[in-house]
């Protein structure tokens, strides 16, 4: 299987190509990888509670860095 160009799609392209192809785990793995590697990207713990999960959530959106490509 051919891999399209990750590098090359803005962050709105990955997300859109990680929509169309949710059902296959290779590309969406690929995918994901890809944009996790990107600077600005923001890993959350998965043990933090839900009321710091959403702190998190709302400083990047009000940075906006959610939305950058």
């Amino acid at each position: 299987m051919t891999l399209p160009n990750f590098k090359a799609m803005t962050m709105a392209e990955l997300r859109n190509y990680i929509s169309e192809n949710r059902n296959d785990d290779e590309k969406v793995r690929a995918a994901i990888t890809e944009s996790t590697s990107r600077p600005g990207w923001t890993k959350v713990p998965a043990d933090i509670s839900p009321e710091e999960e959403k702190r998190i959530i709302e400083k990047i959106i009000a940075n906006d860095s959610f939305n950058s490509s």
